[in-house]
């Protein structure tokens, strides 16, 4: 019994594969840039700074929040922003990216790709891996 109880936590223990691509529980510590229709304008990213925190740039002004992950879902909490003006267009992208993230309940990573989904599985705003 002492034998099971310990492979079970020694294989608890063990580092996830290298190339895994990381669940939303274990997102800290990437970085992500938002696929914009528009590629003209600066894209809004995400960076996980540890498993509660995000923060990242709009393209205009920069933000930060708590991120949620309890039930299996992400929500983005109590976001703050620098309040820098930008050209309509920039403030545009601010404005619909800050909607995105306030419609976020879940998030899907396949690789260099995530998804994030609002309340009814569909798709709010689609990211890919930044450098």
């Amino acid at each position: 019994m002492r034998a099971l109880a310990l492979v079970l936590l020694l294989g608890a223990c063990a580092p996830a594969a290298e190339g895994d691509a990381p669940t939303p529980r274990s997102l800290a510590g990437t970085s992500w840039a938002m696929m914009l229709e528009d590629g003209q304008q600066t894209a809004p990213t995400i960076e996980f700074t540890d498993a509660s925190r995000a923060r990242g740039s709009t393209g205009c002004n920069q933000w930060f929040a708590q991120v949620d992950r309890s039930n299996n879902g992400m929500r983005f909490e109590a976001v703050g922003m620098t309040r820098r003006a930008c050209d309509a267009a920039a403030m545009d992208i601010e404005r619909d990216f800050a909607d995105r993230l306030a419609q976020t309940r879940a998030a899907q990573v396949d690789e260099d790709a995530m998804t994030l989904t609002g309340e009814n599985g569909e798709p709010v705003a689609r990211f890919v891996r930044a450098p």
